[in-house]
C-alpha cells in the first residue's frame, strides 16, 4: 500500500474513534431523521424495514400445463362482464404493478373494482390508461406500442378485480395485501405525483431525503490490488456510495470486485459493474436503475446500508489493468434504524452456475429469515420464456410469477438493450436489470427467487446462471408455524377434534396425486375433504402473537372456493381463492402441434383441467386472522362454511376442499405504517 494512503488511513480511523469520520476527505451533510415506515417509494430511508404487515399476491396469464410458450390468451372465466384476469377478496390493499403484452393492439376495455360495488372503478380501453399521465394513471407507460408495464398506486378496499372485454394475451397483476389496516401503506395523491416526479429526475439522483451527515473520499491507486475504501467500527449508515472511475470499460469494471463486509460478515462480493446494476459484458450505459447504475460519470449505489457494530468496503483489482479514480462514500455516523427489526444489506452473487435440462429451476436467492427482495440483475436461460417466480414464507404457489423471463423486467418479445427506467432496463441483448421498490417483496420466514431454463416446456434447456440479487435480511424469523393438520389423517384429525359437515353425497374424502402449478415440486399424494356445509377444528398458537396467518392446500379444479372463517365463534371474515387459469387456449397452430406431439411421445393425450389430467391440481392459500382475535390466546377454535365455488366439474360446483392447514403465529416487535 502508498505510504501516504496508510498513513491517511490510519489517521481518518483516529479521527472516527473521536466521533467526525473516515476517509481522506470529511464533509458535514446533514443529520439523520428517523425514518418512517411508509412504502419506500415515498420514503426511501424506510426501505431496510421488516414490514409484517404486508404481503404479495399476485395473478397472471401464466398456464398451468408446464407448457411455457402457452402463458398466454388464458383466464379464470368469461362472464358478462368479460374475461376474468386477476380477483382478490376479503382484504384491502394496493395494486403496485401491472404488465401487459399482446399480439395486436388490446381494444377491449379494462375495467377496475377497487370495492364490492356493481359498477367498477375504473372502465376504459385498455390503451387510454396509458395515456393521460395524470391521477390516477401517472405511472402507466408504454414503450413503442410493444411494452406495456405500470406502477398504479391504486388503492382497494374489499375487493381487488381486473376484467378485460376483449380476450387478453399475456398480462400480470401484483398487489400488496395489507392484513389490518394499521399496515396500511396506500399512497396519496400528492405522494404519487412527488413519486412520478423522482422517477423522472435525471438517472443518478438521489431518491431520499438523508444522504448522510459524513463523506469519505479516497482516490483509487492504480497500483493498489486490493483497497480499503471505508473501514467504520461503531454504528452508522451507508447512504451512497459513487465512485468516478477514469474508465467503464466492461472488462476492467467486471474483474474489479467490491466486498462489503457488515458487522464483521460478509454480505457482498462481486464484480463492480453488477453491483451497481450493471452486467457482465454490458454496456454500464444502460444501467440507469434509481437504486443503482452509471450517470454518464459516476457509478452509484443509494440502497441505505445500516450497521450496527462495523462496517468494511474494500475493491479488489487482481488484474494487471488499473482502476484508477475516485470512491466517495456518504454515510451517517447515527443509525435510527433497530436492529431487531431491520434487515442488513446483502446482495447474492450467482456466478455462471451450470444447470441441465431436466434440473428444477435454478433459485437465484433461496434464504431463510425475514426480509425484503428489492432487485435482482440476471440474464434469460434458455430462452426468453424461462419464467421467474417468487416464493415467500414457505408456500408452495408462488407469491409473484412471470409469463416469460423478459415479463419480469417490465419488456415484451425479448430483452430490448437501452430501454431502461428507474425500476427496469434491458443492459443488453437478454439480460436485463429489476428494482422492487414501490413493489418490494416482504418475507417473514423466507424467501426463494427461482428462474427456469426452458423454451417449450418447463427446465427443458440447459442453462448457466449469472445473477446478483439485491436483498435486506434478518435472522429472526417474524411468521413461526405453530401447528398444522393433514385432513384425510385420522390421527391428525382426532388430535385436532376436526369435524366435517355435509350433504349426503356431497361430503367426501378424494386421495389426490398431483403437483403444483409450474412443476417445481415433484407430485405428491394427499387425501382432502370436500364439502357443501362446513368443518371446524382446534390448533395451537403461541400466546405472544400479533396475529395468526392459515394457510390451506386445495385441489383447484374447484376454484373461486369461498369460505366464511369463524375463529372462537367470531366472523374473521371470507377466505376467496380465486385459483389458476383452467380456460387454456390454443389458437395458434403451431402452438398446438408442439403440444400434442410432446405428449405424444409419452403416449399421452393433452392433459387439460376438463379431462381430470392436469398436473397442478394444488395450490396454496393464506388468510389472515387479526389480532384482537388472537392475542393472549394458545389455542383457536376455527370454524369454516362453504359459501360457494365454481368448478371444472360441474358435480364440484358450490364445494370446497381443504387437504392441509398450517398455522403461523406473528411474534417478535411489530412495527406500523404512518
Amino acid at each position: 500500500m502508498n505510504p501516504k494512503i496508510k498513513t491517511m488511513i490510519g489517521l481518518a480511523a483516529g479521527l472516527l474513534l473521536g466521533g467526525l469520520a473516515c476517509g481522506e476527505e470529511a464533509a458535514n451533510l446533514t443529520t439523520s431523521p428517523k425514518p418512517a415506515l411508509k412504502n419506500p417509494a415515498v420514503v426511501w430511508e424506510s426501505l431496510p424495514a421488516i414490514r409484517t404487515g404486508v404481503k404479495v399476491w399476485s395473478h397472471t396469464s401464466k398456464s398451468p400445463l408446464n407448457c411455457t410458450i402457452m402463458d398466454w390468451s388464458n383466464y379464470t372465466l368469461q362472464d358478462a362482464s368479460g374475461y376474468e384476469q386477476a380477483y382478490f377478496k376479503g382484504g384491502s390493499g394496493m395494486l403496485i404493478h401491472a404488465w401487459f403484452a399482446w399480439m395486436n393492439k388490446n381494444d377491449g376495455n379494462l375495467k377496475l373494482s377497487l370495492k364490492d360495488a356493481a359498477v367498477p372503478g375504473h372502465d376504459r380501453l385498455m390503451t387510454d390508461y396509458f395515456k393521460t399521465g395524470k391521477a390516477p394513471y401517472q405511472l402507466w407507460y408504454n414503450q413503442n406500442g410493444s411494452m406495456w408495464w405500470a406502477f398504479p398506486c391504486l388503492p382497494f378496499d374489499a375487493v381487488f378485480k381486473a376484467t378485460l372485454t376483449k380476450r387478453p394475451d399475456w398480462y400480470q397483476y401484483t398487489l400488496h395485501l395489507y392484513r389490518e389496516r394499521r399496515f396500511a401503506e396506500t399512497l396519496s395523491v400528492d405522494e404519487v405525483n412527488a413519486l412520478q416526479a423522482k422517477l423522472q429526475a435525471p438517472t443518478g439522483t438521489f431518491p431520499g431525503a438523508d444522504p448522510g451527515n459524513l463523506a469519505a473520499t479516497t482516490t483509487l491507486d492504480a497500483s493498489a490490488k486490493e483497497k480499503v475504501v471505508f473501514d467504520v467500527n461503531k454504528p452508522g449508515v451507508i447512504r451512497g456510495i459513487r465512485i468516478t472511475p477514469s474508465s467503464v470499460d466492461a472488462g476492467l469494471l467486471d474483474k474489479v470486485s467490491i466486498r462489503m463486509t457488515t458487522d464483521g460478515v460478509v454480505t457482498a462480493n462481486l464484480p463492480v459493474s453488477m453491483f451497481f446494476g450493471g452486467y457482465r459484458g454490458a454496456d454500464m450505459k444502460n444501467a440507469k436503475g434509481q437504486p443503482a447504475g452509471f450517470d454518464g460519470k459516476q457509478l452509484y449505489c443509494y440502497f441505505p446500508m445500516p450497521f450496527w457494530k462495523s462496517m468494511k468496503i474494500e475493491l479488489l483489482n487482481p488484474q494487471a489493468a488499473p482502476l484508477q479514480g475516485v470512491c466517495e462514500i456518504n454515510w451517517s455516523e447515527h443509525n435510527p434504524y433497530p436492529e431487531a427489526t431491520t434487515g442488513t444489506f446483502k446482495v447474492q452473487f450467482n456466478d455462471g452456475v451450470a444447470v441441465k435440462a431436466g434440473a428444477p429451476d435454478f433459485a437465484n436467492l433461496n434464504v431463510e429469515g425475514s426480509g425484503v427482495l428489492v432487485g435482482c440483475v440476471s440474464k434469460l436461460t434458455g430462452d426468453i420464456e424461462a419464467n421467474f417466480s417468487i416464493f415467500t414464507d414457505g408456500s408452495q404457489t408462488p407469491a409473484v410469477e412471470t409469463t416469460g423471463g423478459e415479463d419480469y423486467f417490465n419488456h415484451s418479445y425479448g430483452i430490448h438493450p437501452g430501454v431502461c427506467n428507474p425500476y427496469s432496463g434491458g443492459l443488453a441483448d437478454g439480460t436485463a436489470y429489476r428494482f422492487h421498490i414501490l413493489d418490494y417483496v416482504p418475507f417473514l420466514n423466507s424467501i426463494k427467487l427461482t428462474q427456469d431454463h426452458a423454451h417449450g416446456f418447463t427446465h427443458d434447456r440447459d442453462g448457466s446462471f449469472l445473477s446478483a440479487v439485491y436483498y435486506y435480511h434478518n435472522p429472526t424469523k417474524f411468521l413461526v408455524p405453530t401447528d398444522a393438520l393433514d385432513v384425510g389423517k385420522p390421527d391428525a384429525e382426532a388430535a385436532h377434534y376436526y369435524k366435517a359437515d355435509g350433504t349426503d353425497g356431497k361430503l367426501r374424502v378424494q386421495t389426490d396425486i398431483s403437483g403444483y402449478e409450474g412443476d417445481f415440486n415433484q407430485p405428491l399424494t394427499d387425501d382432502g375433504r370436500w364439502t357443501d356445509k362446513e368443518s371446524s377444528f382446534t390448533v395451537k398458537i403461541s400466546p405472544d402473537n400479533d396475529g395468526v396467518r392459515l394457510r390451506k392446500r386445495i385441489n383447484q379444479t374447484a376454484y373461486h372456493q369461498e369460505v366464511d372463517v369463524y375463529v372462537d365463534g367470531t366472523l374473521a371474515g371470507t377466505w376467496f381463492e380465486q385459483g389458476a387459469n383452467y380456460v387454456l387456449n390454443y389458437d395458434l397452430r403451431k402452438y398446438r402441434e408442439l403440444i400434442k406431439n410432446h405428449y405424444a411421445e409419452t403416449q399421452m393425450d393433452v392433459p387439460t383441467w376438463q379431462n381430470g389430467t392436469m398436473p397442478a391440481k394444488f395450490r396454496d392459500t393464506d388468510f389472515e386472522i387479526p389480532a384482537n382475535l388472537t392475542k393472549g390466546k394458545p389455542a383457536l377454535n376455527l370454524k369454516f362454511v362453504t359459501r360457494n365455488s365454481l368448478a371444472i366439474n360441474p358435480a364440484d360446483e358450490k364445494l370446497t376442499n381443504e387437504y392441509h392447514y398450517w398455522v403461523y403465529s406473528y411474534l417478535g416487535a411489530v412495527r406500523e405504517s404512518r
